[in-house]
């Protein structure tokens, strides 16, 4: 796919950290559009986001943090709705309604699902890796309750269609690909109770924007 520039014509600037998997899902929706961006690498695990250049661009001091000219976005899944509406693409719809169930799908994420994923990954994948502290129990527990829930949901959903968007795939599927790829490796990640959910991750996982956005480092820690 030919790399396309940013609607200012300028190069886009992405303030990401290879492990993270809403900066992931950025760089996902990214190699989707073929668009092209500057990598800018904050190191959440030595604290760079803690730096007080990067708290103006984001207070919340958490990445990604999408820059294209004037606009300085935060929040992955606002990043990702701005990069369809303004890429004009097959990976974003056009129609309202249509537009409607892929943001639902993105609110649904951001609700239901990464943030209780991420507890999972945090505890199995992080805390051992890097020596930070893993979640308390109880908060672990109530994750696995509501990521359970959520996959319930989504393999009933995902009946008969390829997609969150049916037979196209969308870059609200770039979302959900980051989100469940948290799970590679936990007592969660099972096909014979999600089956359909975990042949749609690694449809996603297979796709060549996974390579291109170095999917696998969110589990791979090195």
């Amino acid at each position: 796919m030919p790399s396309r520039r940013s609607r200012y014509g300028i190069g886009m600037r992405l303030y990401t950290f290879l492990h993270s998997p809403n900066a992931l899902k950025v760089r996902l929706a990214l190699a989707e559009l073929g668009v092209a961006y500057e990598p800018i690498e904050v190191d959440l695990f030595r604290g760079e986001q803690r730096a007080e250049a990067f708290a103006r661009l984001n207070p919340h001091r958490k990445v990604p943090v999408l820059e294209d000219g004037p606009l300085v976005l935060r929040e992955s899944n606002a990043i990702i709705a701005y990069l369809g509406r303004t890429h004009g693409t097959t990976r974003w719809p056009d129609v309202p309604t249509s537009e409607a169930r892929a943001l639902q799908w993105l609110f649904f994420d951001s609700a239901h699902l990464t943030p209780h994923c991420g507890v999972l990954w945090w505890t199995h994948v992080v805390a051992p890796r890097t020596g930070l502290p893993a979640p308390a129990e109880a908060v672990l527990q109530r994750a696995i309750d509501e990521v359970t829930r959520s996959l319930d949901l989504l393999e009933a959903e995902l009946d008969e269609r390829q997609y969150l968007l049916k037979s196209s795939m969308s870059l609200a599927d770039c979302a959900m690909a980051a989100a469940l790829a948290m799970l590679r490796g936990s007592h969660l990640d099972d096909a014979e109770r999600w089956p359909k959910v975990i042949a749609y991750r690694e449809r996603l996982r297979g796709r060549a924007s996974w390579t291109e956005a170095r999917g696998d480092a969110i589990t791979e820690l090195g």
